[in-house]
């Protein structure tokens, strides 16, 4: 019985991070993908995505933010990568960039877990889990993981949208 009783926690816990994930993302997508892609012009430096590889890293199921990080760090010194990643603008690289709006993702993932906390009446299941410090700051880890994952998806479809329009002009 305990062990359905955890399967639904579980799941309980999933579908609310799932919803508050979800509601943060056009904040993400305006504040933070959409900038940067015009900031750094990326669909005049390469036609040609250089997201995948990168996405394939973020996705892995032993990827981390800090591997997802040296990655894109990795992609300026090599020389084949694309140009995207070594454009300047205002003596900042767009790597560099990504790198740190990946990093201030953890914002946007503290918030989440905050709601989460709120959203939770007094008296469920979930509210001792979720008063934990340890389950909290894991829960929030991986929230930041699937943030950075969700950003550098968004951030593609970005590019290849602006591919796509300025085409058509």
């Amino acid at each position: 019985m305990d062990k359905l009783i955890d399967i639904f926690l579980t799941e309980q816990l999933a579908l609310r991070l799932e919803r508050e994930i979800s509601n943060q993302m056009d904040e993400v997508i305006g504040n933070k993908v959409k900038p940067i892609s015009q900031k750094f012009s990326i669909a005049s430096k390469d036609k040609k995505s250089p997201f995948r590889n990168v996405l394939a890293v973020a996705t892995d199921s032993s990827s981390s933010l800090e591997v997802i990080k040296n990655y894109i760090r990795y992609q300026v010194g090599r020389k084949e990568s694309s140009p995207i990643w070594k454009t300047s603008q205002n003596s900042e690289l767009f790597a560099q960039a990504v790198v740190n709006d990946l990093q201030n993702l953890s914002q946007d993932a503290q918030e989440i877990v905050q709601r989460l906390r709120r959203a939770i009446p007094k008296g469920n299941s979930l509210e001792p889990y979720l008063e934990d410090n340890q389950n909290r700051e894991k829960i929030k880890k991986d929230i930041h993981l699937k943030l950075a994952q969700l950003y550098l998806g968004y951030l593609a479809r970005e590019h290849t949208a602006s591919v796509g329009e300025s085409k058509l002009k």
